[in-house]
């Protein structure tokens, strides 16, 4: 039951990340693309430091705090817990500092411009806030009240969804009579992404204050649970200190790798390509790119991560009961469902990226659309990294892990100082580098790994006839778009161009037989697969 309870805690936060990628792409909407730039900026700031500082660190806290409940050591989980909540402070309070002290000097490294310094400011407050909810968070997992964690995450993502909105209209308004005495229209923008920060920053407060209300209503609980401590070994808040900064390194730095490759290729980006005063240009890269691009792309990977959570556990169970046979079953299934499910969707978001993109934007903007049409390709490279990293993490290999991620960071690094400023490629450089992360982490997955999963010539045939049906489904798309789509608004040219060439696809696919009924039971999301090899054989 607690497992039950645990993983649809995990699904729920990444369905809660899902609507928050819907929430940047409203307010990239509503604030215009330099808006989204700032915004998005200010996020990809805050992605990197979460990713290092407390990212991982609700489910750190919760196993710890489990595994001394399980003892009976109720207290030192208390102690623990403790101990978690100083260290997460500390380092969250510190880099707040610097990014209040050194916000300017922040804003001309990362843009050249120091506009965006009040916005890093409110990270300041995010940053710690997070930390602390996902401390309160674990703790109560770990404690076994998982229904209160549930309101919490929903909590915080409706109140950072409608505050994000409501903080952006009515700052963007202040914005406006700023920018006109200032006669400076980047202003309005710059107002209009802190408003939005300062709703999610509310999202976030209000979320620490609904765990400390439920830390109270249950705290006659907790005491009961800690009445029950016979262990004759208590441990100290300063040993869980010890505990987070020893562990906290390990996990953040290799949270931190996985996440930077984007942001370091847009700051080298800026750093080594740009020139002159002027930073507008690539503000609105930042705005198509974190803003809009990398949403898209997100909504896409969280969807098949949503689909695939109870695979990885089921991949889990046949390991460790030495069933071996059907995990490589379950694996090619969870690999097959790559190629005839999220590249069939990445392929159409690439081929449809002009008028996706016009439904975004209401507008047109031939470096927006290059950067969504790459990052929805290269977002099927980092499915399959996603599902190498799992299979490394359950078999243990967590040397060979880091050494991977490490090396994979560092010569995509190189390639995008090369790719901007000897080979000169721009925007392009910058998803050029984030593929090469993620081929290379594949590349040695496979070559110390490929021995393990054993895939048969049978099987490769089938996941390359998935990715020509899938190209195949994807042309047709394009082609109904260059004929009849061009002609209609963006959104009902999308509806008219992708449902037909997908139903072309789903009907290839089961004439095919690309997709067995065993094969479709192991896959996540198979069921439509199913489905519709039991109507074709009706």
């Amino acid at each position: 039951m607690k497992k039950k309870n645990a993983s649809g805690i995990e699904i729920l936060k990444y369905k809660m990340l899902l609507v928050g990628m819907v929430n940047v792409l409203v307010l990239s909407a509503l604030s215009g693309i330099q808006g989204a730039g700032y915004l998005g900026i200010s996020l990809m700031v805050l992605t990197l430091l979460v990713s290092f500082h407390s990212v991982w660190v609700s489910d750190m806290v919760a196993r710890y705090i489990r595994g001394r409940n399980a003892r009976n050591q109720y207290r030192s989980s208390l102690k623990f817990f403790r101990g978690a909540l100083l260290y997460i402070s500390v380092t969250g309070i510190l880099p707040g500092v610097v990014l209040v002290l050194c916000s300017d000097l922040l804003g001309s490294f990362l843009i050249r411009d120091i506009h965006i310094s009040i916005c890093l400011m409110i990270l300041a407050a995010l940053l710690p806030a997070y930390g602390i909810s996902e401390v309160f968070s674990g703790y109560l997992r770990g404690m076994g009240f998982y229904m209160p964690v549930k309101l919490f995450y929903v909590v915080r993502q409706a109140t950072s969804f409608v505050g994000s909105i409501a903080g952006m209209k009515f700052l963007g308004e202040y914005g406006k009579k700023v920018a006109n005495l200032k006669h400076n229209e980047a202003v309005t923008s710059v107002y209009d992404a802190f408003g939005a920060l300062l709703g999610i920053a509310a999202g976030c407060i209000l979320g620490i204050v609904l765990l400390l209300a439920f830390c109270v209503i249950l705290r006659g609980e907790l005491r009961a649970m800690r009445s029950k401590d016979n262990a004759r070994y208590q441990e100290s808040a300063s040993h869980g200190f010890r505990v987070m900064i020893s562990m906290g390194f390990l996990y953040g730095f290799r949270c931190l790798l996985l996440f930077a490759p984007l942001p370091v290729n847009y700051i080298l980006y800026v750093r080594l390509c740009k020139s002159g005063g002027d930073s507008a240009p690539w503000i609105r890269t930042g705005g198509y790119l974190f803003g809009e691009a990398i949403p898209v792309m997100a909504i896409l990977l969280l969807c098949f991560v949503i689909l695939n959570h109870r695979n990885y556990r089921q991949l889990a169970g046949y390991w460790k009961s030495e069933a071996y046979s059907q995990f490589r079953e379950k694996v090619f299934a969870v690999v097959l469902s790559v190629f005839t499910l999220i590249f069939p969707f990445c392929a159409a978001v690439a081929v449809m990226a002009e008028p996706i993109f016009k439904c975004l934007t209401k507008g047109t903007d031939k470096e927006g659309t290059a950067i969504l049409l790459f990052l929805s390709v290269g977002a099927v490279l980092l499915v399959l990294e996603r599902i190498a990293y799992k299979l490394m993490e359950l078999w243990g290999e967590m040397i060979y892990l880091y050494l991977t991620v490490f090396v994979c960071f560092v010569v995509q690094t190189a390639f995008a100082v090369v790719a901007f400023k000897v080979l000169d490629l721009g925007v392009k450089g910058i998803v050029l580098g984030m593929f090469l992360q993620a081929a290379l982490f594949l590349l040695l997955f496979l070559v110390k790994f490929a021995r393990r999963l054993r895939i048969s010539g049978y099987q490769v045939k089938k996941l390359i006839m998935g990715i020509i049906v899938a190209l195949a489904g994807a042309l047709i798309m394009l082609l109904i778009y260059k004929i009849i789509g061009e002609k209609l608004s963006a959104g009902v040219a999308v509806a008219v161009s992708v449902v037909p060439g997908f139903l072309l696809y789903l009907a290839a696919v089961v004439l095919l037989q690309i997709v067995s009924d065993r094969e479709a039971e192991f896959m996540p999301g198979g069921e439509l697969f199913l489905r519709l090899n039991r109507l074709l054989r009706r």
